[in-house]
Order: C-alpha cells, then structure tokens, then sequence
C-alpha cells in the first residue's frame, strides 16, 4: 500500500499490515521497555485492525497478560490498545471511533 524509510503499510486479503520504526514512538511506553541491545521483539508491532480493542485487553488480561495502554481513543480516530505478548511484540487491536 504505502511505505517510507519509517514505516510501511501492507494488506493480505483484508488485513491491514502496518511495521513502525522505532523512530516513530513519541512519548510511547514501549520506548521504556526496548532493551538497548537485539534481539527483542519490541519494533515489531502488530496491529489488527477491525479488531475490538476493549474486548482484546479484558481477554489478555484475564489471561494475565500484560495491556501497555488501555483501550485509548486516539486523535487519529482510533480506539486502539497495546498489549505486550510473552515473546516481546506488540498487539495493537483497534476499531475506528464512534465519535
């Protein structure tokens, strides 16, 4: 789909894919958690959209996972959360605001 030196965004079938340099987190928590040194699966964010943000952090957390942002409505018009996996990536369900 679209693409720069900071990100790029892909679709297979119809699932959008977005990949996030780490240069692209402003005043991000995961910024906090990135070791300074490889290998480590933070920068490798993964994002699902057409994906219930609310009802994915309440599962992830009733399995004792770890939700980095709560369900969070952003300024770009998404509802979106970051769940933290044991593996090290980001999961970053989201659903366009209802606002």
């Amino acid at each position: 789909h679209r693409s720069s030196a900071d990100f790029a965004i892909m679709q297979h079938q119809s699932q959008l894919l977005q990949l996030h340099s780490d240069g692209t987190y402003f005043s991000h928590p995961l910024l906090d958690l990135l070791p300074e040194n490889p290998p480590r699966g933070a920068g490798f964010e993964i994002r699902l959209y057409h994906c219930d943000p609310d009802r994915a952090a309440d599962k992830a957390e009733r399995a004792g996972g770890m939700v980095l942002q709560p369900p969070t409505d952003k300024p770009h018009g998404l509802r979106e959360c970051y769940i933290l996996c044991p593996d090290g990536y980001t999961w970053v369900p989201s659903l366009a605001n209802k606002n």
